[in-house]
């Protein structure tokens, strides 16, 4: 065998770091993604009343007046699965971007079902929605990411910067 056959590419040097840190990534994220969204009691119901009080309290002195309980459930569920989207994207590949957003998707359904047969959970097809949201904005910054460490493994003095 060459040299060459035996050696990764230099591109597929300068992205190893990433999928190592997709895999960590995902060891960690997933089972506290699954720990929160299939808890029996939805635990932000007890920080509503808190919340609300804050949100309220913001609002009297005109600061986030268009943040209210449901938008702020709503960007919840969006953050929630950037980080997953991101590290799915970083440990299979950029090439298999749409395929990691379409598995949270899937993820986010399968959670949901299974929160319509949990007394004291309440499903939305909205929640599957932000969820596809957050994990699509996480799979385009791994894309990002990942264009990064390629321009910056070449040598590239702008570093992937156009």
């Amino acid at each position: 065998m060459t040299e060459t056959a035996r050696r990764p590419s230099a591109t597929a040097d300068a992205v190893a770091p990433l999928r190592r840190a997709g895999i960590t990534g995902l060891l960690v994220l997933l089972p506290v993604v699954l720990l929160i969204t299939l808890w029996p009691t939805h635990a932000l119901l007890r920080l509503k009343p808190v919340v609300v009080r804050g949100l309220t309290a913001l609002h009297d002195r005109g600061i986030l007046e268009p943040l209210t309980w449901v938008r702020l459930e709503v960007l919840a569920n969006v953050a929630m699965l950037v980080p997953v989207g991101l590290a799915l994207v970083l440990a299979i590949g950029g090439r298999r971007w749409l395929l990691a957003v379409a598995a949270c998707a899937g993820l986010s359904l399968a959670v949901e079902l299974a929160q319509h047969a949990m007394p004291g959970r309440i499903a939305s097809p909205l929640d599957v929605v932000a969820n596809s949201a957050g994990a699509l904005l996480g799979a385009l910054l791994a894309l990002a990411l990942e264009r990064w460490a390629r321009a910056r493994r070449a040598g590239s003095p702008r570093a992937g910067v156009r």
